[in-house]
């Protein structure tokens, strides 16, 4: 039924009633007689109950679907969305249908938004750089995780204070508030030292709305302290090397100019001076070849053919080639029953390599009468073989750096004894390419220890032999 339809007939059964009452008080003043008066006041009586009958339906009809529009528009206002179920006149569901409609719309739209919400989170929370958001008047409204992380703040002190009351670094709060100040990107690098040394290239960038207008600033921090220390890595590596060549160079230039200038034909000092450049050429060389093993080690390039090993028999052939040295140097060289140590799993030219480095460093900084010792044992899931002096030793100070490329104790010591400086971080790039590491023990005065530990061969490929 229409609602137009309902209130016409409506106000026409009113309308007919109010007519039939008025005929009824004409007809009492006309003298009419009581069977006429009784019909038209029963006629009247009708009309105005169908009139009041109908229109209650009317009003029920209009009132019950309004107040289901309205607790439905609560309900939305407070975050709870639905639909209206009701029957009305086609005007009024036409509206409610109209409703409905408007709620799946904004119920899709809410859901996009949660999505959207938990998608960013999701990003800030994963994100490796710092990420800061603030309003125009440089209050903190964001702090994700990694800045948390980096500046050693909490998130939930952070917002609603301005950078400077919770960061304490004015180069930092000094170009937020050139950004701000200006509405232009602000790029710098910057150095912390709290919660401990950081480099961080950080970029300020203002937001502006659909008008233009400033809505404050985003910031980004980058931990760019791995990089600046890689590069200056790579720089002291370039000056060390060029250092280690200028030397045997300089060597070699000279004693070429001696010869020139006649010691060739002296029978003394010629042969002299030939074998001593001999010697500058043969420290090139090494300097050289541990350089190219380093680098190959180092960027994978070198493939290792990974097979059981056995520690003791690379324990033997390394001991032998060095025992004729130890004998002239006067200094025991002895090898543990290593029989019982379980294979390693790993490279054994590489093997052999770091364990003739650590051998030959022992023979170097341990004096006559003293002794070279290397054993070996099982580790858990490790093989460890030990080559231990009864040498110099090495200050605690100079541990955590002793496996530095070109990190000498004694630079003078260790030159003179035709040390490159290398042997030590080979040996560590050897262990750590095969899964394992190196480990030193010493006392400055008593010795040192120096242990290899490499992965054990898996016991399925060991059977299968």
């Amino acid at each position: 039924m229409r609602l137009r339809r309902g209130l016409t007939l409506a106000l026409a059964l009113q309308a007919a009633a109010t007519l039939l009452a008025a005929g009824a008080a004409l007809a009492i003043a006309g003298g009419w007689g009581d069977a006429a008066l009784r019909a038209t006041g029963a006629a009247a009586v009708a009309a105005l109950g169908l009139a009041w009958g109908l229109g209650g339906r009317v009003a029920s009809a209009l009132t019950e679907p309004l107040r289901e529009l309205s607790d439905a528009a609560r309900d939305g206002a407070d975050g709870r969305m639905r639909a209206v179920r009701c029957e009305s006149f086609a005007e009024v569901r036409e509206t409610i249908a109209e409703f409905n409609a408007m709620v799946a719309r904004a119920d899709r739209t809410i859901t996009d938004l949660d999505r959207g919400k938990s998608t960013l989170e999701a990003v800030l929370a994963h994100m490796s750089d710092g990420l800061l958001i603030l309003d125009p008047d440089g209050v903190l409204v964001l702090v994700n995780p990694a800045v948390e992380r980096i500046l050693g703040v909490s998130a939930a002190t952070a917002i609603g204070h301005s950078l400077i009351e919770v960061v304490h670094h004015f180069e930092l709060d000094a170009l937020v508030r050139q950004a701000i100040r200006e509405h232009v990107p602000v790029t710098r690098e910057l150095k912390l030292h709290q919660p401990e040394h950081r480099v961080l290239r950080v970029q300020a960038n203002p937001v502006r709305g659909r008008r233009g207008e400033f809505l404050g600033i985003v910031v980004a921090a980058q931990d760019v302290t791995d990089l600046r220390r890689t590069d200056l890595i790579r720089q002291e590596f370039i000056a060390n090397v060029s250092h280690e060549l200028r030397t045997p160079l300089a060597s070699l230039r000279a004693l070429a100019e001696t010869l020139r200038d006649g010691a060739a034909r002296d029978p003394e000092a010629g042969p002299r001076f030939l074998g001593r450049i001999v010697s500058e050429i043969d420290r090139l060389a090494l300097l050289v070849n541990d350089l190219l093993d380093l680098s190959a080690i180092e960027s994978g390039s070198a493939k290792l053919e990974m097979a059981p090993v056995s520690m003791g028999e690379v324990a033997r052939e390394v001991a032998a080639k060095f025992r004729p040295v130890a004998e002239r140097r006067g200094i025991m060289l002895r090898v543990d029953d290593l029989d019982e140590v379980p294979e390693a799993w790993g490279d054994e030219a590489r093997l052999v390599q770091a364990v003739v480095n650590l051998v030959d460093n022992a023979l170097k900084y341990t004096p006559a009468g003293g002794a070279v010792r290397i054993s070996g044992r099982a580790a858990r899931e490790l093989v460890a073989l030990s080559v231990a002096d009864t040498g110099l030793g090495i200050a605690a100070e100079h541990l955590p750096r002793i496996f530095e490329r070109f990190y000498r104790v004694d630079r003078s010591r260790s030159r003179a004894l035709g040390g490159t400086g290398l042997g030590l971080s080979i040996v560590k790039h050897i262990a750590t390419s095969h899964g394992g590491r190196v480990e030193v023990h010493s006392v400055e005065g008593r010795g040192s220890e120096f242990t290899l530990l490499i992965p054990r061969a898996p016991e399925q490929v060991v059977a299968a032999r």
